[in-house]
């Protein structure tokens, strides 16, 4: 849609409004030839975008950041005409993406190598950048998850080939033009910053495929990224593919801490975050207890149109994502489970969903990507332990105690790429290594750490000849 600063644009997929279905938007579906030209592009560029100083991948990013800043307002409607987010969830993404391109910003000026020491030699590494990182993004964080990719690609030298989901892409492309815009201004070759909109299997495929492309960075669903991760080919991967995340509580915690966090870590962006809680694992002590809070706490959302500052959550992104939703509350009815409040519909909205369920229950091992939370009973620590460790994803877990013991405890042997302590799994700081274990995903994303998956490190060895 945009190569080598020139825009393609042609009608041919409908951007629709998961709130009320209509068409906001026609994008272009690019082809593998235009793919490829957008990936020779890039190619084209690597040498000028390594050979950019530091201190003006600087500029770009925090010209950027104002950038951004200054057209809060935009991004904040089309989060939530384009992907159906509440605009007060809006106004906290599009805050996180302006500290995302900062943070990038200051990593830009503190790329380091190190010396070794040696006997008559000098050896010393330098981070060089991997040149070409293919980005392709999920619809659910439409703008910081870009931001999460391309800001650290921009900061270590590479050139970018990025393909947004075209379900949710029109933040891409208003960022896409403010990149233009910077860059232009900053004079530097357009080519080094390419927008590819179109159809993942065609699309991401090729991204994923082409041996010019040396980094793929991708988040998404497991099938997707099992598929990366075969055919990618001699290229660096980093792969965010979701999970099923636990949140355990055990009989000495917080009780109002834990209900609260549960609530709003359940219901942020409908379930469709991939750190959303998976399910809450409840001492038998204060089961009752929990559930009562947690209707309470459940009842005062505020479900509808996304553009008003009342409403608490929105849709599902497609009509297809909530008959999948609609499907697995009903399957896990089937199951033995018990509907404590929610399971409604109407169009691509679905109530906040409580259901009591057993330990065999297939609510608890898959991935529901809505606002439905299960809950079942443990009858102890090491009970809350075993379910846990259950299943193939270990993203986040997270513990509610008071007992520092058991929380070291829970801390050291849930198989998680993250564990929070009294707070949901839902935690996340743009600066904090961000990753999971299994089919959870490869890599670690937060600035820093994308930064080191975006480069190479060069050894120079230097002998000394002389004889003195």
């Amino acid at each position: 849609m945009f190569i080598d600063g020139k825009w393609i644009l042609r009608d041919e997929i409908d951007v629709i409004n998961p709130y009320d279905y209509k068409v906001i938007e026609k994008i272009t579906a690019n082809t593998r030839d235009e793919t490829k030209n957008a990936i020779k592009v890039a190619v084209e560029n690597k040498e000028h975008m390594r050979k950019l100083s530091a201190n003006n991948r600087y500029k770009i990013l925090m010209r950027l950041a104002e950038a951004v800043s200054n057209n809060k307002d935009r991004f904040i409607k089309l989060l939530a005409v384009d992907a159906g987010k509440p605009v007060k969830q809006g106004r906290i993404e599009v805050d996180r993406s302006i500290t995302a391109l900062r943070l990038s910003a200051f990593y830009a000026k503190e790329l380091r190598g190190e010396t070794i020491n040696s006997e008559n030699r000098l050896i010393y590494t330098k981070k060089e950048p991997v040149g070409v990182v293919g980005a392709i993004t999920p619809f659910n964080y439409p703008l910081n998850l870009v931001v999460h990719k391309i800001a650290p690609a921009i900061a270590t030298g590479n050139t970018i080939v990025l393909h947004p989901s075209s379900k949710a892409p029109l933040s891409a492309i208003l960022l896409t033009k403010l990149i233009e815009n910077t860059l232009k201004k900053m004079k530097i070759p357009l080519g080094v910053f390419n927008l590819i909109t179109g159809h993942g299997e065609i699309v991401g495929n090729e991204i994923a495929t082409n041996d010019n492309v040396n980094m793929v960075s991708f988040t998404g669903s497991v099938e997707v990224g099992k598929n990366i991760a075969k055919n990618a080919g001699m290229k660096k991967i980093a792969l965010e593919l979701g999970g099923n995340n636990p949140l355990i509580v055990l009989d000495d915690c917080d009780i109002d801490k834990a209900v609260e966090s549960a609530v709003k870590s359940k219901y942020l962006n409908s379930g469709q975050v991939c750190i959303s809680v998976g399910k809450v694992l409840v001492h038998e002590n204060i089961y009752d207890e929990f559930i009562d809070k947690l209707m309470d706490k459940t009842r005062n959302f505020n479900v509808g149109n996304p553009l008003e500052d009342s409403t608490d959550m929105g849709p599902l992104i497609t009509s297809e994502s909530a008959d999948k939703v609609e499907n697995l509350i009903k399957k896990a009815i089937s199951e033995g489970g018990e509907l404590i409040t929610g399971g409604m519909r109407r169009d691509s909205l679905i109530s906040p969903t409580i259901i009591s369920v057993r330990e065999n229950n297939s609510l608890l091992n898959v991935e529901t990507f809505g606002p439905v939370l299960p809950i079942t009973k443990i009858i102890n620590m090491e009970h809350g332990l075993e379910l846990a460790n259950k299943g193939n994803y270990g993203l986040q877990a997270g513990v509610f105690t008071k007992d520092i013991n058991k929380a070291m405890y829970l801390a050291e042997n849930l198989e998680y790429g993250g564990v929070m302590i009294n707070n949901s799994p839902t935690f996340r700081q743009d600066n904090m290594p961000f990753g999971g274990v299994k089919n959870s995903g490869l890599g670690r994303e937060g600035i820093k750490y994308t930064v080191e998956e975006m480069t190479e490190t060069k050894t120079i060895v230097i002998h000394n000849d002389f004889n003195f």
